[in-house]
């Protein structure tokens, strides 16, 4: 009988309305932010993980290389210097054949000391993307995502396989 004779006019009801929807209101805000901040928790976790996976690769990359102990002029202390696993320039693979790859690429892929299809196979992009960025604008264009794969073809001598991958690809890109 009480709640039949509250007037909803009075300034106490009124407050204790505004304050009750105030409450609601910070609580659906409150959910509707945790949410939100969870779905953006969750892709920088991906992420990070990715991220993580990436750097993996570059150390285990960074494992293949020999270091050669060069003493500083004067000094007791050694520098350690990565350098590629040597191969014979004469015994270099074409690479002219891998979709994207030119005379001057070639050229500037093995100046890097890669010369053979595994090498390249087990190149990351990431590093000869690096590589044709320094050698200028002129090379900074091209795609080099694809070429690990198909160097990984030619090494295994699937030529069937490397021309329709090939046939799909315009330019070195899928």
């Amino acid at each position: 009988m009480m709640l039949l004779q509250l007037n909803p006019f009075s300034k106490p009801v009124a407050i204790s309305e505004i304050l009750i929807l105030l409450i609601i209101a910070a609580f659906v805000g409150w959910l509707i932010a945790r949410l939100i901040t969870n779905g953006r928790i969750r892709v920088l976790r991906e992420s990070i993980s990715e991220r993580k996976i990436e750097l993996a690769d570059c150390r285990a990359q960074q494992r293949e290389f020999k270091t050669v102990e060069q003493p500083l002029v004067g000094k007791a202390s050694k520098t350690v210097y990565p350098t590629a696993v040597q191969v014979d320039p004469a015994k270099a693979d074409d690479f002219k054949i891998i979709e994207g790859i030119g005379p001057k690429i070639e050229e500037l892929i093995n100046k890097e000391g890669i010369y053979t299809y595994e090498q390249l196979s087990n190149t990351n992009p990431i590093r000869i993307s690096n590589i044709l960025k320094n050698a200028g604008p002129r090379f900074q264009m091209h795609d080099p995502s694809s070429w690990p794969q198909q160097a990984k073809l030619a090494n295994e001598k699937r030529w069937q396989e490397l021309q329709i991958l090939k046939d799909k690809l315009i330019a070195g890109r899928q």
